[in-house]
């Protein structure tokens, strides 16, 4: 049986998500047929993909593909005007907004390409678009669910949580978060943004410390920064390496100036993939000192430690959120969010002993091969949209 899927996204492709991108590529290598719908550009352009924004028909062309979408399945039509109505704070031609009248329009290219399942990441204006095309279609409609989506950014959440025909989610604490604050009490899939396992990988640089992510709150970059500028007496050739962008990069430059760690702390800006995981299998640990953030906001399970640890990277993480479900049982090293002392003290401690960054590198490197691999998590999603091969 041919096993088709369209993804609706709010943006592709997204260089932030790269566990997107990983995840239709592994699902295309195991034979599934995946078109992928998407409301905006995102920082690249994929040629194959259906761009909503891409859309001017005449108003007689629009006017059509709704009639006859009427005319064809006056009860489905119905049906996807009520949930225009009940989301209409999330309808319009804003960026994150869905353009629902464009909807009729790609009806004819998700059948015609044969597609027995619609799935969304996060559940934002991709997961909206999802939902009414799967009303448009009958298609059955899934989500994964991610952090920002469940824990800060809440669009129409439990309508979506409530109207989906699958649910999935990243991580244990994602579960339970939502089973406890949302009252959740439907079945929930668990899959892992899962990451590949090289057999061997550049490594860049000679960084004792890296870390990779988009310059804000919920990192808690400035607590490696303070941390910093207490390892660096001790470490005279220090150097800590920040490899990203975003709104929290100027404070971070102020606060290096500030503690006089210019030549010991670079920020080096947004840098492509492949070069940010050679940096990191460069580096002597990876860093992420996460917390969740003043708005609520927090990283669940983040990829780039999975990326670390593939390469047998030591890492330190907070003990916050999913982070010890990578972490603990000696697969890296956990500390307090927000206090530069503890994270100081784990950092030096692990710069002095080869023999213990070598420990957690093994034992790191394993978990990823048990638990955390691309292609393991995406047989499960397989297998959950079709009832696919494992």
């Amino acid at each position: 049986m041919t096993r088709a899927v369209t993804y609706v996204l709010t943006k592709h492709v997204q260089l932030s998500q790269t566990f997107v991108t990983g995840e239709i590529a592994e699902l295309r290598r195991r034979g599934v047929r995946v078109q992928v719908v998407s409301i905006e550009e995102g920082a690249e352009r994929d040629d194959a993909t259906v761009y909503l924004c891409d859309l001017h028909p005449g108003r007689v062309a629009l006017v059509a593909s709704h009639l006859g979408l009427g005319a064809r399945h006056p009860i489905r039509y119905a049906r996807f005007l009520v949930d225009v109505r009940r989301m209409r704070g999330e309808m319009g031609t804003k960026p994150e907004q869905v353009p629902w009248r464009l909807l009729p329009l790609v009806v004819g290219a998700v059948r015609r390409h044969g597609s027995t399942a619609l799935h969304a990441h996060f559940a934002w204006s991709g997961a909206a678009a999802a939902r009414l095309l799967s009303l448009l279609t009958g298609i059955p409609w899934s989500v994964t669910l991610h952090a920002k989506d469940i824990f800060s950014k809440q669009r129409y959440l439990e309508h979506k949580l409530r109207t989906a025909d699958r649910l999935v989610t990243v991580c244990d604490y994602n579960l339970a978060w939502m089973r406890e604050h949302l009252g959740l009490a439907r079945p929930v899939a668990l899959v892992i943004c899962g990451v590949d396992l090289p057999d061997s990988w550049e490594s860049a640089g000679s960084a004792h410390v890296v870390t990779v992510g988009r310059l804000v709150e919920k990192k808690g970059l400035d607590t490696l920064v303070r941390a910093a500028g207490l390892i660096a007496p001790s470490v005279p050739d220090l150097r800590v390496d920040i490899i990203g962008d975003g709104a929290e990069r100027e404070p971070l430059q102020r606060l290096v100036d500030e503690l006089g760690l210019q030549d010991r702390v670079r920020l080096l800006g947004s840098l492509p993939h492949e070069e940010s995981l050679a940096r990191i299998a460069g580096a002597a640990v990876f860093c992420l000192p996460a917390r969740i953030a003043s708005d609520g906001d927090r990283d669940s399970m983040p990829v780039v430690i999975k990326e670390a640890m593939a390469r047998s990277v030591p890492v330190v993480g907070s003990d916050v959120v999913a982070i010890p479900e990578m972490l603990r049982d000696g697969c890296g090293v956990l500390v307090p969010p927000d206090d530069p002392q503890a994270l100081a003290d784990a950092l030096l401690e692990l710069l002095r002993n080869p023999d213990r960054r070598a420990a957690l590198a093994t034992a790191s490197r394993a978990r990823v091969k048990e638990r955390f691999t691309m292609q393991g998590e995406v047989a499960k999603l397989d297998r959950l949209l079709f009832g696919g091969p494992s």
